[in-house]
């Protein structure tokens, strides 16, 4: 039996705090790894290392709060005003498809308005910035170097570089969503969806577990695709057949590695933070 649902909304406080303890656990992997190359190829790197963990995971910790938050609050906003993301969920747990062009859509807008906030924002420390380090390059004699910075600050300053870089984030974001959905449900109609465990819980849908080889073969799948189709197009523009492949084979292992950890963090830290909770309602054709 397949249900179709829309995602009308997401409890922000669950999304914010399972995301971000997801996050967190990420850098304590990166921090202990970077730390252990850091350790066998800098001579007397324990300073470093002592300094480099806990600004790894406290930056992440804070960037993943605001960032979880900020696109769970542009979801609920945006849902208000456009279709939602729908979702066919077969045999109550496993989702058998996703809608497209709405997903698309959705993500893309997010993503954008978080670029343009983030391009505000810049907006007043990057010229402080590289002003400094055009005077400091002058003074040391190099005026070609504060040149190439001048002309890449005045650059990315005009209406025109703006829009084009907005117009560039929205529609590849689009375009690259759009093909991950499509891979999706060809995957999914073979028996091959994501497992959710789910459980009504004070008027939302609580995600109670999630099976993590199916998350990670799904997304391996998807990520490998994608690599591909960046890399001929890296080839096509000069690259060659070797970094292509690297990319492919890159694109699949780290896939199926970040998403099958990010189903193991999951389960593990829903019993502890509490699980993601989301408003589902019944799909209706206008």
């Amino acid at each position: 039996m397949v249900d179709v649902k829309e995602l009308k909304s997401i409890e922000l406080s669950s999304f914010t705090t399972m995301a971000t303890g997801i996050a967190v656990l990420f850098s304590i992997i990166a921090a202990i790894l970077l730390s252990i190359i850091i350790g066998a190829s800098v001579p007397n790197g324990v300073g470093i290392i002592i300094y480099l963990i806990p600004t790894i995971i406290i930056g992440a910790l804070m960037y993943s709060i605001y960032n979880n938050f900020f696109q769970g609050f542009l979801y609920n906003v945006l849902a208000k005003k456009l279709k939602t993301i729908a979702i066919a969920i077969e045999d109550g747990n496993e989702i058998a498809k996703i809608s497209t062009s709405e997903t698309a859509t959705m993500v893309s807008l997010i993503v954008t308005i978080q670029f343009v906030l983030l391009y505000l924002v810049s907006l007043f420390i990057l010229p402080l910035t590289l002003s400094s380090m055009i005077q400091t390059l002058m003074y040391t004699g190099q005026s070609a170097l504060a040149y190439g910075i001048y002309q890449f600050l005045n650059l990315i300053s005009q209406p025109t570089t703006i829009l084009i870089m907005i117009f560039g984030v929205f529609i590849i974001t689009f375009v690259f969503v759009l093909i991950a959905t499509y891979i999706f449900n060809i995957m999914a109609k073979s028996g091959r969806g994501i497992v959710l465990n789910l459980s009504e819980e004070n008027g939302f849908t609580a995600i109670d577990s999630i099976d993590p080889l199916k998350l990670g073969i799904m997304f391996a799948v998807i990520t490998g695709i994608l690599s591909l189709i960046t890399a001929i197009i890296s080839l096509v523009s000069g690259g060659n057949l070797p970094s292509l492949i690297g990319s492919v084979i890159g694109g699949f292992v780290s896939g199926f590695i970040e998403f099958y950890l990010m189903g193991v963090f999951y389960n593990f830290l829903a019993p502890k933070l509490g699980k993601i909770k989301i408003e589902l309602i019944d799909y209706v054709i206008n």
